[in-house]
């Protein structure tokens, strides 16, 4: 959506398209809300958990959630039969069919840079109270974690209703930090945002543009599900390093040059 030109932006809807099959990831709000309960039941010791890998698909068209008539002045069965050829309907919409009718003029474009402008201020203020990678790490996950406090707390209850106790928690064998780490590392998509961010802020010379924040969206949904990430050099460089050890921990490639991405893909017979 950030193509003003229509030629281009249709362009582009064609090779997502082609290249997805219609298959895309959840929105990123509703794969953390997933990760969350997941890595809560994993570490509350459940044994029949869907693996989170089968739970963060979705077809295109059902990228904001799913929906279908109903409430209809028809009786039941028919009802069920036009929410049946609805869903099929759906299910094979195109990207391309679907920018076709949305209206870009009334689409309201966020403002990143105007973001990124006053995260480079808070950045700024607290420099000095930053002590390690780590330290940073810690404070850009506890703070983007914090906004899914309500999620947590009723993950937790519907948890203990279903007979799970905290005793996997409170194990004395590991330590604060280890139990941290492993919960951190289930939760993907905020564990690789808090690590980019905890990154940049680390470096104190780099400062975070508009274009960053879309970017770390984009490494967070790849790396953490993905076989292979196509991006821009200086984000592959960012992911890549060793201290942050996202390439350790997922086994998604990053490539920033066309032609190593074109032997990986030949490579995966794609």
């Amino acid at each position: 959506m950030k193509q003003n030109d229509i030629e281009t932006r249709m362009a582009t809807a064609k090779i997502i398209d082609h290249l997805s099959f219609g298959v895309t990831l959840i929105a990123s709000h509703e794969r953390v809300k997933q990760e969350l309960c997941n890595a809560t039941y994993s570490i509350l010791g459940a044994k029949d958990s869907i693996p989170i890998d089968q739970l963060v698909w979705t077809k295109l068209s059902y990228i904001f959630g799913d929906y279908h008539p109903y409430d209809t002045s028809f009786d039941a069965a028919e009802e069920l039969i036009i929410q049946k050829s609805f869903f099929d309907h759906m299910w094979d919409i195109s990207l391309v069919e679907m920018m076709n009718h949305i209206n870009y003029e009334s689409w309201e474009q966020f403002d990143w840079q105007k973001t990124t402008e006053m995260l480079n201020l808070a950045n700024k203020e607290h420099t000095n109270e930053l002590r390690s990678y780590q330290h940073a790490y810690r404070i850009e996950f506890d703070g983007v974690l914090s906004l899914f406090n309500e999620q947590l707390i009723q993950i937790f209850k519907e948890a203990y209703k279903a007979g799970y106790n905290n005793d996997e928690i409170n194990n004395k064998k590991k330590s604060k930090n280890e139990k941290l780490k492993q919960f951190a590392q289930l939760v993907r998509t905020l564990h690789i945002g808090a690590s980019c961010h905890a990154a940049v802020r680390w470096d104190q010379k780099r400062q975070l543009n508009g274009n960053d924040l879309l970017d770390f969206h984009h490494a967070e949904a790849a790396l953490g599900y993905c076989d292979l990430f196509l991006t821009e050099k200086p984000l592959k460089v960012l992911v890549s390093q060793e201290h942050l050890g996202l390439r350790e921990l997922f086994s998604c490639s990053v490539e920033s040059s066309a032609s190593e991405g074109l032997k990986i893909l030949n490579m995966c017979k794609i």
